[in-house]
């Protein structure tokens, strides 16, 4: 795979892509077609436009040595000298040479000598035998990062396509003997993704880009490699394709951001041009592994082929007493925290009281949080914790003793009510929907979900309760229950099977997460 590396001048640079195949000193004729020349073909490369050069603004290409392999079509040229043996059909040829340029081992004569001769190439070589007409191209969904600022995937993930050149044989032309010159073009685009966070502090583990419209990925396609190069900003044209309108990117150990874009980790992906000027797109970061929050953008502009775009992003985030940081989602009215509560203090720092054991939990009649299965170091991160009704009743009219009316949210922050969880439930289209809209998408945490959508970003995860007896009842992946605040135990429940928001009360002793709203 190609490195992509970062050049250290700020400007808007030109990517310079060099490719060349090993001439070897000129061999003795031997018996073949008359007139034809007996020399190696060699090829060099330039710039794909003197004036309008294929860009990744900022990002320069260098090739792996022995790693990178490009396919050459030359249906004039042969595969043996003196113009003998078959056309040169999808010829693999390998880097020789690590850096920005380098000359690739391969082998390819001239044919006929009064023949013109067409080349073709592209970068990387696909195994088997596609036509010049229908070479295989692709660009997954699912990305990684192997650090932060690395970008090494970048090039592992690009396609490229040269200007098509046709030349004559060096016997029949005064030509510079064996010469042809191929120009490279990029397929895709670059998205250079860079997050601040002014305040708080935590790991983005992934980052999500939804389009409405307009496919981002290619599961499946070919490409013409023998079309005309588009003009500058064009996309080729790629035959059958189908892909998705979502790619995730996941970024290895995760990156912190800082409050500053210059100092901030870059974050890069991989898209397919096009046209997103009319498209309000969407972003969705993953702190901790805690969920997904969302915000959305319009960019008011195409994304070209061949070039890098930066997007700049200032995180939503707040932080409880045990400095978790938590994702915002703005939904309607209300703006809700985007993974579950997992604090271990009320927000005046005092603590809440940690209970694992059965019988002390179910007979308890004050504040008191657990993990589930009592397994903080497998469910914590990804569910948060369960807190009795006790540690959440926060309605300053009730003040009941157990937590003299403490806040478990972060300041400014509150547990939501029976109220305002209809307020978000009516937004979403009523409790018979909202259910589907609210939960995550897929079956890694859910058991059976197979209408859900996450359209709201909420990303309602199955963390499973602690019954008022200190079981747990095996509600892991199958439910979701969430406390609201007041005088009674109201709670919201969300289950694997169906698409419906139930409205219940139940024991004060139960164990259910906590989603904090916005004050």
């Amino acid at each position: 795979m190609k490195k992509i590396l970062i050049n250290k001048i700020t400007s808007i640079l030109s990517i310079i892509l060099i490719l060349s195949v090993a001439s070897c000193s000129k061999e003795k004729s031997e018996s073949g077609v008359n007139g034809v020349s007996s020399e190696k073909i060699r090829i060099t490369g330039a710039d794909a436009n003197t004036t309008t050069k294929t860009t990744l603004n900022g990002l320069v290409t260098s090739w792996i040595q022995t790693t990178d392999k490009v396919g050459i079509y030359s249906s004039q040229s042969r595969t043996a000298t003196g113009g003998m043996g078959s056309s040169i059909i999808n010829t693999q040829f390998t880097a020789a040479s690590s850096g920005v340029s380098s000359s690739f081992n391969g082998t390819m004569f001239w044919g006929a000598a009064s023949t013109s001769h067409t080349f073709y190439a592209y970068y990387p070589y696909a195994t088997g035998s596609p036509a010049a007409t229908a070479v295989p191209v692709t660009l997954p969904s699912a990305q990684t990062q192997s650090s932060a600022n690395s970008n090494a995937h970048v090039g592992a993930l690009d396609f490229m396509v040269a200007t098509p050149v046709t030349v004559t044989s060096p016997a029949n032309t005064n030509a510079i003997a064996n010469q042809v010159n191929l120009k490279y073009n990029h397929l895709f685009t670059v998205l250079e993704f860079q997050i601040k966070q002014s305040s708080g502090n935590g790991t983005i583990t992934k980052v999500k880009l939804t389009a409405p419209t307009t496919n981002l990925s290619l599961t499946s396609g070919t490409i013409n490699i023998t079309q005309s190069t588009p003009g500058e900003g064009v996309a080729y044209t790629i035959a059958g394709g189908t892909g998705s309108k979502e790619i995730t990117l996941t970024i290895t150990g995760g990156v912190t951001p800082t409050a500053d874009y210059a100092t901030t980790p870059k974050i890069y992906m991989v898209i397919l041009p096009g046209d997103f000027s009319a498209e309000s797109m969407t972003i969705g970061l993953e702190y901790q592994n805690s969920g997904f929050f969302e915000s959305t953008f319009k960019t008011g502009k195409a994304f070209e082929r061949g070039k890098k775009y930066i997007v700049q992003m200032d995180v939503p985030t707040v932080t409880d007493g045990d400095n978790n940081v938590y994702g915002t989602i703005t939904i309607g009215t209300q703006t809700w925290m985007a993974s579950n509560l997992k604090t271990t203090k009320y927000n005046d720092g005092t603590d809440i009281t940690y209970v694992t054991d059965n019988s002390t939990w179910g007979g308890r009649t004050q504040g008191a949080y657990c993990w589930y299965n009592n397994d903080a170091s497998t469910y914590k991160a990804t569910y948060g914790a369960l807190y009795n009704w006790y540690a959440v009743d926060n309605n300053a009219s009730t003040k009941v003793a157990s937590n003299g009316g403490k806040n478990i949210c972060p300041v400014g922050w509150h547990v939501p009510t029976d109220a305002e969880w209809t307020t978000l439930t009516d937004y979403l289209g009523g409790l018979s929907v909202a259910g589907d809209k609210l939960k995550e998408t897929g079956t890694t945490h859910w058991i059976s979900n197979t209408a859900a959508t996450n359209s709201s970003g909420f990303t309602a995860l199955p963390g499973g309760s602690r019954f008022y007896d200190g079981m747990w009842k095996n509600t892991l992946g199958t439910s979701g229950r969430w406390w609201c605040s007041g005088t009674s135990a109201y709670f919201r429940q969300i289950t694997s099977t169906s698409s419906n928001v139930a409205t219940s009360t139940g024991t004060k002793s139960f164990g259910h997460s906590v989603r904090c709203v916005k004050d």
